[in-house]
């Protein structure tokens, strides 16, 4: 036996796959056991089979490799299920079993062979006709040669994976260089006609395909989505003026392709087989010489719901693969990409305008907030430092609003926050800035490039005054406002202030205006 053992260390360390390292464990397995046959199996749950993979058989009873049977019933899973990995007596346990009845058995050997990962891989068995006593060695011997098998069993997986993996790398890499040159076509700056029989030149160099040819046309008259109910309306594709391809007995296939095509989002079209689809289009592609076991594809170019163009490809016989699909409709975004490029350009300016607007606008009153107000006065005073001019910065309190809101309710402080808004800005000049500070407050920014006087500033404060003060007609009443608290300074000089700090002068003048005009009315 030692001798047995010694050969196959040395077998097993030479064994380069899963066969190699089988069949001397299973030689070594039979002298150990006394067993006739010995065998290893590999279970398919989902399909519900077990085959024999290796065997090995010295007497009478032959286990045959390559043999199949149901997994529901088979005394691999019987012992599995119940834990019984040594039966030397089957007619007496498993007396039901077919398979074992008809082969004779009487001993029975099984050990369950698991990978690395804990998944079963199969079983690792023994079986005679006659009664044989088999030993607790021989089954830890069993048990260490499960293992080592269903350890070569997880390398030879993973290294099929790895070699699955590499292959569809290879194969991606060359899918992600050609739809990476679709795109540095599209990037080309040509203009789409050139761009289509560009792209369809470079389908007509894979193998996949035997038909590749652009359609296209004119901006003037796009088909739309909105002119259709389910599909393409073939009208608008039969006049030479609107359609021009470089095949024209196609033209009547793309026609008919273009009405059976439907498209879940945008011109997102769909892989069709004339034997899957109309009378009309297995009849075309009967025409046209395009075998029904064909794929079609139109690889359209879209901008935003208008159709420019296309391709239209036509696979070989036998259809295509899944990675060839998957390439295609990388193409087909790339397309569509190219077409909506300047719309969504376009799109982002409007959104950008919009989100600059929001950030920089009060938006109940629509004037600029206090952020955008601090910024235009620094740049506002940077400038009249230079030219020599006067700034007045005019701070404004409406006063009685809270009352206003108390008594109204918010919808019409909201009203009349519009209102004096509205009030103020018609009181502006040109070159003025108006804003809202906050809450109820606004502020009023003017140049002037005649020197700082006290009548100036006073007027600027009763311009605004009167333009804020009056019979105010609000979508839901009318209010008669005594006016608001306005306090004015003026600034000139060769050092620019802090915009924050001449706002805060403006805001005490006006605190010194507002406790007067209290002292009036008591």
């Amino acid at each position: 036996m030692s001798n047995a053992i010694e050969k196959l260390a040395e077998q097993v360390s030479d064994a380069s796959n899963l066969e190699e390292l089988t069949q001397p464990i299973l030689d070594v397995l039979q002298r150990v056991t006394h067993l006739e046959s010995t065998y290893v199996t590999t279970i398919h749950e989902q399909e519900g089979v077990q085959r024999i993979l290796y065997s090995r058989n010295s007497g009478e009873l032959q286990i045959p490799e390559g043999l199949e049977v149901p997994w529901s019933d088979t005394l691999c899973r019987r012992a599995l299920d119940e834990k019984r990995f040594l039966t030397t007596d089957v007619p007496s346990v498993w007396g039901d079993s077919e398979a074992a009845a008809a082969l004779g058995l009487k001993t029975y050997l099984s050990n369950p062979i698991y990978t690395d990962e804990g998944e079963l891989f199969g079983t690792l068995c023994g079986a005679s006709a006659n009664t044989v006593e088999v030993s607790d060695a021989a089954l830890e011997v069993l048990a260490l040669f499960s293992r080592m098998i269903g350890h070569q069993a997880s390398r030879e997986q993973l290294a099929r994976e790895a070699t699955a993996r590499a292959h569809a790398a290879e194969t991606r890499a060359s899918d992600m260089q050609f739809v990476a040159e679709i795109g540095a076509l599209c990037l080309s700056g040509e203009e789409p006609d050139q761009v289509l029989k560009a792209v369809s030149q470079s389908f007509k160099s894979r193998q996949a395909w035997q038909y590749a040819a652009p359609f296209l046309l004119p901006e003037v008259s796009p088909i739309s989505l909105d002119q259709t109910v389910n599909g393409i309306d073939a009208s608008h594709l039969t006049t030479p003026e609107m359609l021009a391809t470089e095949d024209g007995p196609m033209l009547p296939l793309l026609i008919e392709m273009l009405n059976m095509a439907r498209y879940s989002e945008g011109y997102a079209p769909t892989f069709l087989s004339p034997q899957h689809s109309s009378p009309e289009l297995r009849a075309e592609a009967e025409r046209s010489g395009i075998g029904n076991e064909c794929e079609l594809f139109v690889l359209t170019l879209a901008h935003g719901t208008d159709l420019m163009g296309g391709v239209l490809l036509i696979s070989q016989p036998g259809g295509l693969d899944a990675t060839e699909k998957t390439m295609v409709q990388s193409c087909w975004q790339t397309l569509t990409l190219f077409a909506e490029r300047e719309v969504e350009h376009e799109m982002l300016e409007v959104a950008n305008a919009q989100l600059t607007l929001h950030a920089r606008h009060d938006p109940l009153t629509g004037l600029p907030n206090r952020r955008y107000l601090v910024e235009e006065m620094r740049r506002m005073l940077s400038h009249a430092q230079r030219a020599g001019e006067v700034v007045y910065v005019a701070f404004i309190d409406l006063d009685g609003f809270k009352k206003i809101n108390d008594q109204h309710g918010h919808d019409v402080g909201d009203d009349f926050l519009e209102a004096m808004a509205h009030c103020l800005k018609k009181s502006a000049r040109t070159g003025d800035l108006t804003a809202r500070y906050g809450g109820d407050e606004f502020v009023m920014v003017a140049v002037n490039d005649e020197p700082a006087t006290e009548q100036a500033r006073q007027a600027i404060a009763v311009r605004i005054e009167q333009a804020m003060s009056g019979v105010l007609k609000l979508p839901s009443l009318t209010l008669d406002y005594p006016g608001p608290s306005v306090g004015v300074v003026a600034w000139q000089g060769d050092t620019v202030p802090d915009a924050d700090e001449l706002i805060a002068r403006a805001d005490k003048a006006m605190y010194v205006v507002k406790q007067a005009r209290r002292a009036e009315r008591a």
